[in-house]
């Protein structure tokens, strides 16, 4: 069963773009990926964090999608060369990364033409600003639609709906995934929740048995689609999910 003894966290839902340039004025420190001692708090604690990873309740897994969310962003700013000298600082142009800060502070100076000191001094804190801004965006598309007795985390912010694009064995495929993917959730949930409780001990094992259950049909709808459709990646709306990380979530003991 998932490890759930990790104190729960509220997601955060407002961050100014100051307080995303201080963050990230930390991970460029070392560059991305982030590790567990490098990653900011508040980036981890992110809402658009929160709800794309797999285990929002596990620090491991928002790290994961914290990684594969920051280059998102950096990759999408308009200017080619802007773009390049923040891809440079942040350690995820070609060679540069797990190099020193210094050394990506002169690459990105030299390309952009600018002397080492004032890049330092002055042009890496707008290329920082120019990312907080781009995930700054990203966090408000993540809104609370429902709440519940705990925090309910759209992954979209949007409304599900059924368009004739969607009519199609792909999308129904995706559906049963995530219908095992909640299923699993509420077995493990149950399980939990009954297995100190005195005299509930048969019905926390029934429950235990059914997760077990909705982990193998998990896993195998999992590989079906890897084998039909040979992606690296399932959208559900306007999110994106890794196969591999699905594939983690059907693991969970």
């Amino acid at each position: 069963m998932v490890d759930e003894t990790e104190p729960q966290r509220r997601p955060i839902e407002v961050a100014t773009t100051d307080e995303l340039s201080t963050a990230l004025t930390m991970v460029i420190s070392k560059g991305l990926p982030c590790s567990e001692k490098t990653a900011p708090e508040l980036l981890l604690d992110l809402k658009s964090v929160y709800a794309r990873a797999v285990i929002p309740s596990d620090t491991l897994s928002r790290l994961q999608a914290l990684n594969e969310l920051l280059p998102r962003p950096i990759a999408r700013l308009d200017d080619a060369r802007y773009r390049e000298g923040v891809q440079i600082l942040f350690g995820l142009a070609p060679g540069t990364r797990k190099t020193s800060l210094t050394a990506r502070r002169r690459q990105g100076a030299e390309l952009l033409g600018y002397s080492q000191a004032h890049f330092r001094e002055a042009i890496e804190a707008d290329l920082v600003h120019a990312v907080a801004v781009a995930v700054h965006d990203d966090l408000l598309r993540y809104r609370s639609r429902v709440k519940r007795a705990s925090e309910s985390l759209e992954p979209t912010g949007d409304t599900p709906a059924l368009g004739p694009e969607h009519i199609n064995a792909e999308e129904e495929l995706i559906s049963r995934i995530w219908q095992h993917v909640y299923g699993l959730r509420a077995e493990l949930i149950a399980t939990l929740r009954l297995s100190d409780v005195a005299g509930l001990e048969a019905q926390a094992e029934d429950h235990r048995q059914a997760g077990l259950r909705q982990q193998d049909e998990l896993r195998r709808l999992i590989h079906e689609y890897s084998q039909t459709y040979a992606k690296e990646m399932i959208r559900h709306g306007d999110a994106e999910y890794a196969v591999e990380a699905l594939e983690r979530l059907a693991e969970w003991r």
